[in-house]
């Protein structure tokens, strides 16, 4: 019941995210003063408020449902039912969700998103040989700070992942009580939820919170080396994760054969979930108490 559910809510958030953002996209500009354009939109534009309102709880949703969704495939072991390119078609637009999100985060344009936006591409300047050109790629200093970030997340992301997830999706529309159901409970839901409160640029704010999903990473930062924190840990977390098909067996002329030893297995589908958990309990112990960290010292 629960593997049926999951899919089909997140596809309902994830179709009121879209409508939310057309309403959104034509009146967001990525330059000059973005915080002042978004609390006109707040404030000024017709109905800005529920837009902005909806567009957030519902990104929030679409996101954490497939994140449970994957978690609930991962707990089954139906990776083991999968090829290596398939499993990595349904794993890749989880990242790409993520940093959907993100980006999201730092177009708010207050001293959250900025903050967030500098750390971003601080850490990636520090990747050695490719990381000043990589990080020209995603987002740079100065007027246009906001511009790729806009881009990414308006145009290139949203088409990207449901390119790769379209073979996916599909049987989730065809049950369209509960899809439909899932429509007008989470409208309700972005509606009542509150949205939190932005922060001004130009506020005398001491500590700067991450979004919910960094908060693990904004607390690895304090103590290890940022691109260990922020790159290189997430980066195997996330293979390891990708590799996780070689666990199943694969028929041959000659019969099935395991690809990875039983051990191995073993090895590979505990240390991710470990990882995760261990993430998932900094992330908790940051949102309880220490979620609030001042990065004055990396910016």
């Amino acid at each position: 019941m629960i593997s049926h559910l999951l899919p089909r809510f997140g596809m309902s958030a994830l179709l009121i995210c879209f409508a939310s953002g057309i309403a959104l996209v034509f009146q967001y500009q990525p330059a000059g003063n973005v915080f002042q354009n978004m609390e006109e939109i707040t404030t000024l534009i017709p109905f800005g408020w529920l837009f902005r309102k909806v567009h957030y709880a519902s990104g929030q949703l679409f996101v954490i449902f497939m994140l449970f969704h994957t978690v609930d495939h991962f707990l089954r072991k139906r990776y083991r039912n999968y090829s290596l390119k398939t499993w990595a078609l349904l794993v890749i637009p989880l990242g790409l969700c993520f940093f959907e999100l993100f980006t999201g985060f730092i177009l708010k344009g207050d001293k959250e998103g900025i903050f967030a936006g500098q750390i971003f591409m601080n850490i990636l300047r520090d990747v050695p040989l490719v990381g000043l050109p990589f990080s020209r790629l995603l987002i740079v200093p100065g007027n246009d700070f906001f511009l790729l970030p806009y881009i990414y997340h308006c145009l290139f992301l949203p088409a990207l992942i449901l390119y790769l997830i379209r073979q996916h999706i599909r049987p989730w529309f065809e049950d369209r009580k509960t899809f439909l159901g899932g429509v007008l409970f989470f409208l309700v839901y972005s509606i009542i939820v509150p949205q939190p409160m932005d922060i001004p640029p130009e506020a005398d704010v001491q500590t700067i919170q991450s979004p919910w999903f960094f908060l693990g990473i904004q607390t690895l930062l304090k103590t290890l080396n940022p691109v260990l924190a922020g790159i290189v840990l997430p980066g195997i977390f996330f293979l390891c994760l990708l590799f996780l098909p070689l666990c199943g067996k694969i028929s041959q002329s000659n019969g099935v054969i395991q690809r990875l030893s039983g051990k191995g297995c073993r090895v590979l589908h505990y240390f991710v979930m470990t990882a995760f958990f261990l993430y998932a309990l900094l992330c908790l112990k940051a949102a309880i108490g220490f979620r609030i960290l001042d990065f004055g010292f990396w910016i």
